[in-house]
């Protein structure tokens, strides 16, 4: 039995004391009145038979038997707060899983239903921009996010390739007739991702790896998110700038279709990213191996031929 240990909740109100120097803030952080603070204090000096502050006016000093005990508090606090998310995370079932609105919504959405583990829901949570993402500090256990930025302090597996090519509707070639080369795709109307929010390839860069000079002309349209790209193809407004990820299944489904043969793989690949020092729980390290799984199996995840 350990006999000269103050109550837990002494010393949980002398570690709110102590780190915000103050009884009034201390009181207002634990949700009681400061006179019940001020009592827990001496109640617990009492117990040690030593003083703990120095009662200034407005302010508190820690004592040097205080910082002895803030310091052996503070410490076991710690390790009691990691050690209980650490069982929280083991038990929860919920896997949170970060993407951007273009790869959550045409890549992950129709392949969670395909996980084949019943221990565990995959929760998808969805950013708008495709510039680097910050993940939070808890709750997310991974990130599928681009190559094109350094990513220190996180663990970073290569996904998948980034690939691309033209895409327009079969409405769109049935209006305007076949494109004949990458030399006529700048006298069609293309479409354009404003660079402000994507981080990716232009029409400019994609023409230029083929020798193709593309001045981006004025009026053209452009857009501020990738899925008002898909629609407007679909839509046949013009030729988009297709990535695997996103809009492979529709040129599958044959809603979209390649009005050329020309596809560039660069060397971005796609990432899946979690924090170093926070290990996996079990199930989040399944749910990561099976996306690893599908990325080494999509076809942009192999080296392409121009």
């Amino acid at each position: 039995m350990r006999r000269f240990i103050p109550s837990g909740n002494l010393l949980y109100v002398f570690d709110a004391a102590a780190r915000l120097e103050s009884f009034t803030k201390a009181s207002e952080e634990l949700n009681v009145t400061p006179a019940a603070i001020s009592h827990a204090i001496r109640q617990l000096e009492t117990g040690l038979g030593a003083s703990l502050f120095h009662r200034k006016h407005r302010q508190l000093q820690l004592t040097d038997d205080g910082e002895k005990l803030y310091r052996s508090v503070e410490g076991g606090l710690d390790q009691i707060e990691r050690t209980a998310v650490e069982i929280h995370s083991t038990a929860a079932s919920d896997i949170k899983v970060y993407a951007s609105i273009t790869v959550g919504t045409y890549w992950l959405l129709p392949r969670i239903s395909t996980y084949p583990g019943n221990d565990a829901r995959i929760e998808m949570q969805l950013y708008n921009s495709d510039k680097k993402l910050e993940l939070p500090a808890d709750g997310v256990s991974m990130a599928i996010t681009n190559g094109r930025v350094d990513w220190p302090g996180y663990e970073v597996l290569p996904f998948t390739r980034e690939t691309m090519f033209p895409v327009c509707s079969p409405a769109y070639l049935e209006k305007h007739g076949p494109v004949s080369s990458l030399d006529a795709l700048p006298a069609h109307n293309l479409l354009h991702l404003d660079s402000h929010y994507h981080e990716g390839a232009t029409w400019r860069e994609f023409l230029a790896h083929y020798g193709v000079d593309y001045a981006v002309p004025g009026g053209v349209s452009t857009f501020n998110n990738y899925i008002l790209v898909v629609h407007a193809v679909l839509s046949g407004a013009g030729i988009g700038l297709g990535w695997q990820h996103s809009v492979g299944d529709l040129v599958t489904a044959g809603a979209l279709v390649r009005p050329l043969d020309e596809t560039q793989t660069t060397s971005n690949d796609f990432l899946l990213v979690y924090r170093k020092g926070r290990p996996l729980t079990p199930r989040a390290a399944a749910v990561r191996d099976w996306l690893l799984s599908l990325g080494s199996l999509e076809p942009l995840h192999r080296d392409l031929k121009d």
